[in-house]
Parts: structure tokens; sequence; C-alpha cells
């Protein structure tokens, strides 16, 4: 589904956020699972910002949150990636709101 303007200010924003594992340039991940299993729809205000290594990598040391699974991610870097997509998207409407 085509974003919203709200939600590509949002997703702007959370490109310009640093990786919340390393502080890396970031790029967007729609999150489409908790760290409990089960998959949601994916929607363009569930993102965060993560690095290529922290997002989609997935030959070499298991990093990423596509080789990890969202539990798997969980467990390696103690960051529940709905619960930060739920903050950010949070910040945004307030911040775009005013």
């Amino acid at each position: 589904m085509k974003p919203t303007a709200s939600e590509r200010r949002h997703m702007e924003r959370i490109a310009s956020i640093p990786c919340l594992v390393c502080g890396a340039r970031s790029t967007v991940h729609h999150v489409t699972a908790g760290i409990h299993g089960g998959r949601v729809s994916r929607r363009h205000d569930r993102t965060v910002p993560l690095c290529p290594r922290h997002h989609q990598i997935q030959h070499g040391p298991r990093e990423s949150v596509e080789a990890l699974g969202h539990g798997g991610f969980y467990r390696e870097y103690g960051i529940d990636l709905m619960d930060e997509a739920e903050r950010l998207w949070i910040e945004s409407s307030r911040r775009y709101a005013a």
C-alpha cells in the first residue's frame, strides 16, 4: 500500500536516524513480527532504523533481523523492534502534529 503523507515524513525521519544496534547509517526496516513470533501486516507506521548489516545481510555471521528473526534479534541485541517502532511513530506523530 502506498504511504500517506504522514507515513512518508515518518519514514524519511526513520532513515535519518542511526541504526538502533550500531549507530551506522540506516535503512528503513518494516517490522512484521513480534519477539514472541506471529506475523503482522507490513505497515509504514511500523518501521525502525537498521543499517544494512543488521537489516538484511544473511551471509556470514547471523547478525541481521532477516537472518535471526525478530525473536532472535531481541535475544541477540535486547531490542524489541515492535516496541521501538511504536515509540518512534508516537514521536513522529507528536513532531509533525505541532
